[in-house]
């Protein structure tokens, strides 16, 4: 089943007139302080939201052209700091008539 804006980023998740809106409110789910968030953190969080609202059995749907997985968690050492890295694999996937990857293409 191919997935909706709503499916993927809440009830409230709207694209009319070449806008696309997100309420910060529908991210609260995933744990993000909406009083004001960074960049990455809301790209994290639709990250997050989209793994967390996607099908059990998305990787093996074929009508759902992006699916995100968990990878790994480790340690990293970036500057002088210890910090955890949490590792997602994201998939695209094409009709496998093309070569490049395309967001038009994805199958839906």
């Amino acid at each position: 089943m191919s997935l909706t804006l709503q499916n993927r980023f809440g009830a409230n998740a709207t694209l009319s007139n070449g806008t696309l809106q997100i309420k910060l409110s529908d991210l609260a789910v995933s744990g993000l302080d909406t009083s004001a968030p960074s960049a990455d953190q809301i790209l994290a969080t639709l990250i997050l939201l989209s793994q967390q609202n996607q099908p059990a059995t998305a990787t093996d749907d074929p009508t759902i052209g992006l699916v995100i997985a968990d990878s790994f968690k480790t340690f990293a050492t970036r500057g002088e700091q210890s910090q955890l890295e949490y590792q997602k694999t994201v998939s695209l996937y094409v009709s496998d008539t093309t070569s490049t990857v395309d967001p038009d293409d994805l199958v839906s």
